[in-house]
């Protein structure tokens, strides 16, 4: 049932993932536009720096869920090479505190875009409401904590498993007959 859970997260982060970067490609297509249009016919896109300041914000929040579920972010191995139980209770402390981290940004990010769209605030230049982008970015940083709670939930069965599991992230071995996680 977990692991069944786990592949439907990953799958939804890959789809969130894939619209930030569709996003991203297509703000990378009409800033070339942009400059074209600057240097060849003096004529800027009128509003592109307001719709590309909030694209970046949505796309660069697309690639946080599938960067928790699938533990692709940066840690440091020091003190865990000692013995295997140190690693992944250290690893399982990085990644409650990372749960925390996501909660306070969800409330936080949910509480802007709640103020935004209550003040009616628009973009700078071509007056379009901004508030839907800030909801769907609330609701992708707010996926972000179940996904991180199913990666503290992983990592506690490995930090309280009552033998050593291999490192399924290629970490290190935890010695003979031992299996990846699933």
């Amino acid at each position: 049932m977990i692991a069944g859970l786990n592949d439907r997260m990953a799958r939804l982060g890959a789809v969130i993932a894939a619209t930030g970067l569709f996003c991203l490609t297509v703000l990378a297509i009409v800033t070339l536009l942009d400059i074209a249009g600057r240097e060849m016919f003096s004529t800027p896109i009128d509003g592109f720096s307001d719709i590309a300041d909030l694209i970046v914000v949505f796309a660069a929040a697309s690639c946080l869920p599938i960067s928790l579920i699938e533990r692709n972010h940066v840690s440091v191995r020091f003190l865990g090479r000692l013995n295997w139980r140190l690693r992944e209770m250290l690893d399982l402390l990085g990644h409650v505190l990372t749960l925390g981290v996501f909660i306070l940004m969800a409330w936080q990010v949910a509480v802007y875009a709640g103020e935004i769209y209550q003040s009616g605030q628009t973009t700078w230049l071509i007056r379009i409401p901004i508030w839907p982008l800030w909801f769907a970015t609330s609701a992708i940083i707010g996926f972000c904590v179940p996904a991180q709670a199913m990666v503290v939930f992983a990592q506690s069965l490995r930090a309280f498993s009552p033998i050593a599991i291999a490192d399924q992230y290629g970490e290190g071995d935890a010695g003979p007959g031992t299996e990846p996680l699933s």
